[in-house]
């Protein structure tokens, strides 16, 4: 099996850097030009089935993918971006100056710690695990397109790999880009990271 990850394109949110959870927001005109990009980069590349998170953003960008493809899009609430409650679509800034009590547990914690109306960063990795492992017990052999977001995508590599949930912070993801994972006898190798 192979598994393609592709951040979603970019979004406004994505550009003023927030923390951009479940907020719907939609790909920004620079966004649906990455992802056109993305689309013709990925011409003739193998590909058995599309996964999306159900948010605007991911599945615009499955959407435009699939023009090549014609498949089936299936969604899944496993790869919907971490849910950062109270603190959705605001700056870091922002963030600390309006949550600075809030914003203190977490630094203490970021694992364990569940913002409020929304979601630890454990929550969120156990979501994103649990999407994967029900793909490596019915997905079969195949390629399979994953449309997700930055966290989600840093969580499956980290537990594909086996580094554990802390390690996931090491990965560098972009709007619009590749990582690529072989997984074959149980046992997943990083071919492409960010591409």
């Amino acid at each position: 099996m192979e598994l393609i990850l592709v951040r979603h394109g970019e979004t406004d949110s994505n550009k003023r850097q927030t923390y951009l959870g479940w907020t719907d927001a939609e790909l920004n005109e620079n966004g649906v030009q990455q992802v056109q990009f993305l689309r013709d980069r990925l011409k003739g590349t193998k590909i058995d089935g599309i996964y999306s998170s159900p948010l605007k953003r991911a599945m615009q960008t499955a959407k435009i993918i699939n023009e090549d493809y014609k498949l089936d899009i299936k969604c899944s609430q496993g790869l919907k971006e971490r849910n950062f409650g109270i603190w959705d679509d605001l700056t870091y800034k922002e963030l600390t100056e309006q949550y600075p009590t809030e914003y203190s547990e977490w630094v203490s914690d970021w694992v364990k710690y569940r913002i409020k109306d929304g979601e630890s960063a454990e929550d969120a990795y156990d979501r994103a695990a649990a999407f994967i492992d029900e793909l490596l017990k019915n997905g079969g052999d195949g390629v399979f397109l994953i449309v997700t977001h930055l966290g989600v995508i840093r969580f499956i590599l980290a537990y594909l790999l086996n580094m554990g949930i802390g390690s996931s912070w090491r990965f560098r993801v972009d709007n619009a880009s590749i990582t690529r994972v072989e997984i074959k006898d149980g046992y997943s190798v990083l071919t492409m990271l960010n591409g």
